[in-house]
């Protein structure tokens, strides 16, 4: 048996009804004969990016393939035990991760961090590996176990806030692809990343999928990775003018971001859940990184799902960092797990290795009118964290109503 791997496969694929490109007819026609010839021995391999540059988003294979014999993003992924071989095998510290709990520890965060993708993992260890090649150089001190393990939770490698990894993995092809889309489509991934019915946005959708810039589930289309999320996220704000002065606490930032939330956006989005038509998290999610974004200066770093980005075991959805500042916002609908997510930032909980100054909890529920608001309801969850805000709102979005834990209205449209 002989076996032909093909890497940049799209290279030799054609754009219509023209010839393959670079002269590779000579090989599809191979290709095809190997396709209607079981018993040949020969098998090819090909691995191709899709939309890795503008030129490719135009061309396909010149020959059919049945569906089940192409692999998407997904199944190429890692596995756990993938992701924990290469580590042992590449990353240059793995020395410092002999204790199993580290090394265990080590390789979760980083399946976290890259969703288990391929590339994604190589250029994180790569990374890792020049900061330490860096120390050896220097002569200073490697990092600890406990060190390497504080990279992938922090994002950075240097000093503080360098964002020096996470600059490292935007960098990739793997995400780097999101730039190939233009303005209308990003609006169309948005309204799927908000959890809309794909209907007209079919074609949208198969084309995330070829780029890996989505994978499916059975119930909806995800981000391939959190990365690709916090890149889909960082294009989609970086045009706000952000504001001149910084909120002094938490609960003025919230009361701020909660003035400036564009309502009339929700209103109009399509992305609702199919059973209530409430909103979904997602929806919230971004028009509320969209309003902090705007409420704080430029010399703060905003970053949206820092857990799944950096090491804790699940996903706050925001923090806030500038100097001593560090908080960490957690949205939620309708008070879903409410006593679990309290639970994260306790003391063992898996927001607690953030080492926040300060965080909040912001529960959005839908209401048959604010002006019938179940104020006892509210005031119990109250009783349970300090740091809850709660944000009522009717159907239409039309009114909404906004509590702190004192049960004072901080703000009312």
């Amino acid at each position: 048996m002989v076996y032909i791997v093909l890497d940049e496969a799209q290279v030799i694929y054609r754009q219509g009804t023209s010839s393959p490109r670079h002269k590779s007819t000579m090989f599809w026609q191979l290709v095809k004969y190997v396709l209607n010839n079981a018993a040949y021995s020969v098998r090819i391999l090909m691995f191709a990016a899709y939309g890795s540059g503008a030129a490719y988003t135009l061309l396909a294979t010149p020959v059919q393939f049945d569906k089940r014999m192409v692999f998407t993003i997904e199944e190429l992924n890692f596995s756990h035990d993938e992701v924990q071989e290469y580590v042992s095998k590449w990353f240059k510290g793995i020395a410092f991760l002999e204790r199993l709990s580290a090394l265990e520890a080590f390789c979760a965060n980083l399946e976290e961090l890259t969703g288990g993708h391929v590339g994604l993992c190589a250029t994180a260890i790569h990374t890792l590996n020049e900061v330490y090649f860096s120390r050896k150089r220097s002569g200073s001190d490697l990092p600890s176990a406990d060190a390497w393990i504080r990279m992938l939770q922090s994002g950075s490698l240097y000093q503080a806030n360098d964002n020096e990894l996470f600059e490292s993995l935007i960098s990739t092809r793997a995400v780097w692809i999101l730039k190939t889309l233009s303005t209308e489509e990003l609006d169309r991934l948005e309204r799927i990343a908000y959890g809309a019915n794909p209907g007209s946005d079919d074609s949208i959708v198969e084309q995330c999928l070829q780029k890996g810039i989505l994978v499916q589930t059975e119930q909806r289309y995800l981000f391939s990775s959190p990365v690709m999320w916090r890149f889909f996220v960082k294009m989609r704000v970086g045009h706000i003018v952000r504001a001149l002065d910084a909120p002094k606490t938490l609960p003025e930032m919230v009361a701020r971001v909660m003035r400036s939330i564009d309502y009339n956006s929700i209103r109009q989005t399509l992305g609702r859940s199919l059973s209530s038509d409430i909103p979904l998290e997602r929806t919230w999610q971004m028009e509320f990184y969209k309003a902090a974004y705007r409420c704080i200066p430029s010399t703060f770093v905003t970053s949206a799902d820092v857990g799944a980005l950096f090491g804790s075991s699940g996903f706050v959805d925001f923090t806030i960092h500038g100097g001593d500042i560090f908080w960490g916002i957690e949205l939620l609908r309708e008070a879903s797990n409410l006593v679990e997510h309290i639970e994260r930032f306790s003391p063992g909980g898996s927001y607690f290795s953030l080492k926040l100054s300060d965080f909040c909890l912001i529960d959005f529920r839908r209401v048959v009118s604010i002006d019938h608001v179940a104020m006892e309801r509210i005031a119990a969850d109250m009783r349970d964290c300090d740091k809850l805000f709660v944000v009522c709102y009717d159907a239409r979005v039309a009114g909404v109503v906004v509590f702190n834990s004192a049960m004072d209205v901080v703000y009312r449209i």
